[in-house]
Order: C-alpha cells, then structure tokens, then sequence
C-alpha cells in the first residue's frame, strides 16, 4: 500500500480571500485534486463585499471537493488574556499568532465557542476538524475539540477520539530565510520516507519567502511519492 500525505493550505481568511484563494487553486492543480484548507473565521470587521466574496469561494471549494477545517477564531491571540508561562513563551516565538496557548480550561473553551459562532455566520455547516494557530494549544484544548470535531491535530499528530496518527507537519512559514533550503530538503526526505503520514502545509507568506514555482515542484513532488489523503479518509 502506498505511503500517505496530507496536502494543506492554511490561513484563508476573509483578509486575504482574494489573493489566498488563487493560490489554493494553483496548488490543487498541480496535484491534479482538491486539497484541505484551514480557514479562519473572523470576519466580523469585514466590509459586506469582502465578506459575500469569502461566502462564495467556502461554498465554491466546498462543491469541488475541497475539505475545510476551523482554524481558530481569529489567529492572532488577544495578549489580555491571562496565560500560563509556555502559552507567553509560544507567543513571543509566533508574534503573538498562537491563540489557544497557555489558556486555562475556561477560556479555552469560551475562545473554541467564539471560533464555531464565527463559522457558523460564514453559512457553512460546522467542519469536521480543528487546527489551532501555530499548532500551540493547552492542556484542555484537545479533550475540547474531540468532544465537538472528528479530528484534531497538533504538530506532531493528527487525532481523532480513539486515536492518533503520526502526522508531522512539514512546514516553512515562521521559519529564518536562512533555514528554508534546509526545511524544504527536509520535507522531502520526509516524503520519501515510507513513516507516518505527514502533513504538507503551505501558508499564505510561503509565496513570498519559498516563491510559487518552489511550491508548486514540492507538490507535484510529493504527490508522486506518496497518496493524497484527506481528513475524512481517516
């Protein structure tokens, strides 16, 4: 049997539909498959516009196969928000983006409540999975997710209520311009190892730093050594 892989795309948001969608598009096609997308949901201080245009594309993705997972609430972490030491240290290490981490169970499971009522004001049924920002959550958060998702997923695994799946997450954004080379070497050892079943994760600024025509090789790389999955084929 084939080795497996995930193909994702993180970060849509109502902010960056416009461009992120275009390169949702060109990654699927060189695939040659729908691929999941990890969408935040806070539009509230969006114009009607941009909002009605986020709407469509969710719907539009949806109805080519696309698989859509809740990432967060709004990804940036509100700093009031008391935090245990390891959830200020995740902060400072992702410029305030990792949003769950370090909270108690209380404000945990207020800010996931937040995030669902979010998604349910883009007019979509509420997705399967869930990703926090940066992969930081807390003690609470993945007992949390499972009571309410089918999956739930941290750096390292992809979890579901009975059980979790060696899943790594190869992944560029963040990461010094210095050590991309090394990262994207990595990825693909990684890919051509028969282990696990890893998560290949572009972002938005990976088209920046990485560049298109990088990103567009490591997937077509990827899918002839390994088999596309979705969440739902788990």
């Amino acid at each position: 049997m084939a080795s497996k892989f995930f193909l994702c795309y993180h970060d849509l948001s109502v902010k960056n539909a416009k461009k992120a969608v275009g390169q949702i598009r060109r990654i699927a096609q060189s695939a040659n498959s729908p691929i999941t997308v990890a969408v935040i949901p806070d539009a509230v201080r969006a114009s009607a516009a941009d909002l009605d245009f986020l709407k469509n594309e969710l719907k539009s993705l949806l109805r080519d196969g696309f698989e859509l997972l809740l990432h967060g609430t709004r990804h940036m972490a509100q700093t009031s928000i008391d935090r245990n030491f390891w959830g200020k240290k995740a902060l400072a290490l992702t410029e305030n983006e990792a949003e769950f981490a370090g909270l108690d169970d209380f404000d945990s499971f207020r800010l996931l409540e937040q995030g669902m009522v979010l998604w349910g004001a883009l007019g979509l049924d509420l997705p399967r999975g869930f990703v926090p920002p940066a992969w930081y959550g807390n003690a609470h958060l993945k007992e949390q997710v499972l009571s309410k998702f089918d999956f739930y997923e941290d750096r390292f695994a992809v979890y579901k209520k009975s059980q979790k799946i060696l899943s790594p997450a190869l992944s560029f954004a963040g990461l010094p311009q210095l050590s991309l080379n090394v990262a994207q070497t990595s990825a693909c050892l990684a890919l051509r190892s028969p282990l696990g079943t890893p998560r290949l994760v572009f972002h938005p600024v990976d088209f920046e730093t990485i560049g298109e025509a990088r990103i567009l090789n490591l997937t077509r790389y990827a899918v002839l050594k390994r088999t596309q999955i979705f969440y739902r084929d788990l």
